[in-house]
């Protein structure tokens, strides 16, 4: 035998040594089978869970929380045409959005707002011609004594803002925006007593009487939806619930009571 061929041999000698098997897979000899069938299962469960994820919301909870807890925001406030863009219905969510956003039981804030609509605050004029003492009692009435003074203030100044920004009717508001929901944020914040919770309250319930806002569902409560199997993708949720803003608005709402009075446990 050459020296040559000699010194392949044992070169090859070497590298099967080094190498482990003639096919070079270093993997068959380093790791050992169970942790190799670890991987695998691991994999297949991470597959598996992006194929639930990809095929969307579960439907079957998704239809049962509609049919539990599904009702349009301020339904029962006696308001005279809740599922439309009136004036009033608009300044009745964005007075819900102000008192539910702040940091009161949610029993209290939403007795607050229907003492604020009984007393006619959803109509401008009436809202304009009230005193500041009178807010105050209306308030105290509806339990919500801690900020009662300084909401009364902020509701005396929302009158003036919108009479003096929009004429009188918040649906200008979105013609400023242009409809763009991200614009509409932005005007939004400019009220005394909105900030960015109040915001995502009103863009809950409000996505309803103006579909610009849809689809959309607060950071907190898609956290609820996560946990109820909806997924945290609002995108396919809103193609579950068909487009549609009216369904959308019922959902962010049953999710919102799933999560205030905590019973996420009977969809999960």
């Amino acid at each position: 035998m050459s020296p040559t061929k000699a010194n392949a041999g044992k070169k090859r000698e070497h590298d099967e040594r080094e190498v482990g098997p003639a096919n070079g897979d270093k993997t068959e000899v380093d790791q050992p089978p169970a942790k190799q069938s670890k991987t695998n299962n691991n994999t297949r469960s991470s597959r598996s869970k992006s194929s639930r994820q990809a095929s969307g919301p579960d439907k079957s909870k998704l239809d049962a929380i509609l049919s539990a807890y599904g009702v349009l925001p301020l339904q029962d406030l006696g308001l005279d045409k809740p599922n439309e863009a009136t004036p009033e219905t608009i300044l009745a969510l964005v007075l819900h959005a102000m008192l539910t956003s702040a940091r009161i039981s949610h029993q209290l804030a939403y007795k607050s707002v229907k003492a604020v609509v009984d007393a006619g605050y959803h109509e401008l004029e009436t809202l304009k011609k009230s005193t500041w003492e009178e807010r105050t009692v209306v308030l105290t009435e509806g339990g919500y004594t801690r900020y009662r003074e300084k909401t009364a203030t902020a509701l005396g100044e929302l009158a003036e803002f919108v009479e003096r920004e929009y004429k009188g009717d918040l649906n200008n508001l979105l013609k400023r925006a242009n409809s763009s929901p991200v614009k509409t944020r932005k005007l939004l914040q400019e009220i005394k007593g909105i900030g960015k919770v109040g915001v995502d309250i009103f863009f809950d319930t409000a996505q309803n009487v103006w579909p610009s806002l849809a689809p959309f569902i607060d950071p907190r409560s898609m956290e609820t939806a996560e946990k109820c199997g909806l997924g945290k993708d609002v995108n396919a949720i809103w193609e579950a619930v068909g487009k549609d803003p009216e369904v959308l608005c019922k959902l962010a709402s049953a999710l919102t009571t799933l999560r205030l009075e905590k019973k996420e446990h009977e969809f999960q």
